[in-house]
């Protein structure tokens, strides 16, 4: 039986680990490009109209360009913002159809991971790739990739690149006693989160992008308190109602990732279901790493002194979920107004 000192000592180290490696780090999202051929006119010139969106990365600019070979710019590019995206359109004409071309996606910048492609045909087929970093230029009537298992990866990166997400999770295992009481937390989590990701994203329910992420951060830091309780937490005696309730809140956070990206129209629902099922593929991860270094450390405690007389139980993981939490909200409040 894995005691729950090795599961808090190993969440300790899971976080270190998870700080060490993203304190430099941006978190990788992708962009998403949208190509409609919309006419074809007598001179055989093919009108196409383009949609990009790219994530707003703290500390780069939004330089990502496409390059439609054949093409020429038909009209000027409009851009708009919106939270944490940049969205633009315009409109190309080409010589020939996209079928024939090349696209070359220009000056990918970190931050981005992949660009998504979704391109509408002039006899209505519809063509998925994802552009990656390593092969940026695309022989336009060769590519051909499962776009809408790109969302399955996409929503196990933002699960495991998301540090916020994975301390509440750590948090969870280091509060909850009980191997089924933890199961049945982390399930209500999941579902309360899988609710909120559907309505936000299908925008039957919309939240400010920052409250929600300002949010998180106090659902970070109402963790750290309750590790600090020297009576039983609330979590610890409500365990399903306290996951589920910010459950609800962590789902909206990530919905802002799909919003960011967009959904292809005619497999919003497909795409939604993989993100998601992508999502809990990254949670499972969290837990199993988890108690992976749990039995390690379990089977090392002979040689080990530090952890046979382990004694701070839950104030070292308190100690370092709580100011990372008050720093992330620090920086999320002021964008609220």
């Amino acid at each position: 039986m894995i005691s729950k000192g090795f599961i808090k000592f190993s969440g300790l180290i899971a976080m270190l680990w998870l700080f060490a490696s993203q304190c430099f780090a941006h978190e990788m999202r992708p962009a998403f490009a949208q190509l409609v051929e919309t006419e074809e006119g007598a001179s055989a010139n093919v009108r196409v109209s383009a949609t990009l969106r790219q994530p707003l990365v703290p500390g780069f600019r939004p330089d990502l360009a496409l390059d439609l070979g054949g093409c020429r710019l038909g009209a000027e590019i409009i851009s708009q913002r919106q939270e944490g995206t940049l969205i633009q359109s315009w409109q190309e004409y080409c010589d020939q159809t996209l079928s024939q071309s090349t696209l070359a996606i220009r000056n990918l910048y970190p931050g981005v991971s992949e660009v998504l492609v979704s391109i509408t045909h002039l006899n209505g087929s519809v063509q998925r790739f994802v552009v990656r970093p390593d092969n940026p230029v695309v022989n336009l009537g060769e590519a051909d990739s499962p776009l809408v298992s790109a969302y399955l990866e996409l929503g196990i990166e933002h699960l495991l690149a998301g540090l916020d997400h994975v301390l509440f999770v750590i948090a969870l295992m280091v509060l909850i006693t009980g191997r089924w009481r933890l199961v049945a937390t982390i399930t209500a989590f999941t579902i309360a989160h899988s609710i909120t990701l559907a309505l936000s994203t299908f925008e039957l329910l919309q939240i400010s992008q920052s409250a929600v992420e300002a949010l998180i951060a106090l659902s970070l830091l109402f963790m750290a308190v309750e590790m600090l309780s020297k009576s039983p937490s609330l979590t610890a005696n409500y365990p399903w109602a306290i996951s589920f309730g910010f459950g609800l809140i962590h789902g909206l956070g990530f919905a802002g990732v799909l919003r960011e990206v967009g959904l292809p129209n005619d497999v919003a629902l497909w795409a939604l279901l993989l993100f998601n099922v992508g999502l809990e593929i990254g949670q499972l991860v969290v837990v199993v790493a988890c108690l992976f270094m749990s039995f390690l450390i379990r089977n090392w405690q002979r040689k080990i002194t530090a952890v046979q007389d382990f004694s701070l139980g839950n104030l070292l993981p308190a100690y370092f979920i709580g100011p990372i939490s008050v720093w992330w909200l620090l920086q999320r409040l002021p964008v609220l107004g």
